[in-house]
């Protein structure tokens, strides 16, 4: 949940505000003359979306090569999938 307050009462309820962010793993947005100029949020929503950006960042190249993949028609389906193993689990099985 997203709170917008002007930055004078973020001023008078610093300490609240922290502490709402706190308990309430919520994000606040400061603003200015009617702009957003700040946003508080806890380090640990913070952590998060840093993670996000790393994993997406360095995943990139594998998404795409699996895009081109899947254009060329390289792809194996959920029903052949669950085939292939069927037919593995039974040669095992005798």
């Amino acid at each position: 949940m997203t709170q917008v307050i002007p930055v004078t009462e973020a001023r008078k309820n610093l300490l609240k505000l922290v502490n709402l962010i706190d308990e309430q793993y919520t994000r606040i947005d400061i603003t200015k003359k009617g702009k957003v100029k700040a946003t508080l949020v806890s380090p640990d929503y913070l952590d998060s979306l840093e993670e996000t950006i790393y994993t997406l960042e360095n995943s990139m190249n594998d998404i795409r090569e699996a895009e081109k993949e899947i254009a060329r028609g390289e792809y194996v389906t959920l029903e052949d999938l669950r085939k292939d193993l069927k037919k593995r689990l039974s040669k095992h099985a005798r």
